[in-house]
């Protein structure tokens, strides 16, 4: 990929970013996908990322429909492909991501752009893998590496991400390339935003260094049946090993 490849994807960055956060995108990540609210993790604690047990019975909540915004041109572009400063890796698509301490060893598919414009999600089915935005950075170069995944299912209250609020700094994601190379991230930080107000630049602009951001929805209301919330995970490369 060349100069004009990289330029093209820094402008996708931040549109995609609108387009996730506020017009139906990753505000969609676990939107009441069954029926049945979820119950409460079974561990004596309430999971803010899921409805409590007394929650009427439900149809789906509609897509968010609040329209883009405008995203300031403030994000640097994404690194040209093969390009590997300070100890980045060359692009590769991801294929797996684990993360041991909350149970996920899931594939990555790429996610786009559906035909009006809005990012695509992941399928919602159990079992289902999580998604890489692919005109976010590959995991493992400079940028930031953008990838969902829903905290339900439509048919349980447990999806990919249920537990991603669970994470703490510290712990390690490993994500695996189809070079087979794994680069391994540590948790910095665990956010929870909520979406009227959720700082768009400071999750997606693209890092000075390799960095990925886990994201889902949470903080579901029974009263409107919407997820009002999302969580994001901000870590960053510190290995990497032949996988």
């Amino acid at each position: 990929m060349g100069t004009e490849n990289s330029s093209r994807r820094g402008r996708f960055i931040a549109s995609a970013a609108a387009a996730l956060l506020l017009a139906g995108g990753v505000t969609t990540i676990g939107l009441g996908l069954h029926a049945q609210p979820p119950t409460p993790a079974t561990t004596g604690s309430v999971d803010p990322t899921v409805p409590p047990a007394s929650a009427p019975a439900a149809a789906s909540p509609a897509p968010d429909t609040t329209p883009p915004a405008t995203i300031p041109s403030t994000a640097p572009p994404a690194p040209v492909a093969g390009s590997a400063p300070d100890g980045a890796l060359p692009a590769s698509v991801p294929v797996r991501l684990e993360v041991p301490s909350i149970g996920i060893d899931a594939a990555l598919i790429p996610l786009g752009n559906q035909p009006n414009g809005e990012v695509q999600t992941p399928p919602g089915e159990p079992g289902s893998p999580g998604g890489w935005y692919k005109d976010s950075p590959t995991p493992g170069q400079t940028g930031s590496a953008i990838i969902l995944g829903h905290v339900n299912t439509t048919t349980s209250d447990i999806g990919l991400f249920y537990r991603l609020h669970e994470l703490t700094p510290g712990q390690t994601i490993t994500v695996t390339r189809a070079d087979h190379t794994a680069g391994v991230f540590t948790v910095d930080k665990v956010d929870v935003y909520h979406k009227a107000t959720f700082p768009t630049v400071e999750v997606y602009q693209n890092a000075d260094r390799p960095e990925v951001r886990l994201i889902t929805c949470g903080g579901y209301n029974p009263a409107t049946r919407k997820y009002l919330d999302n969580t994001v995970v901000y870590a960053h490369l510190t290995t990497s090993h032949p996988a």
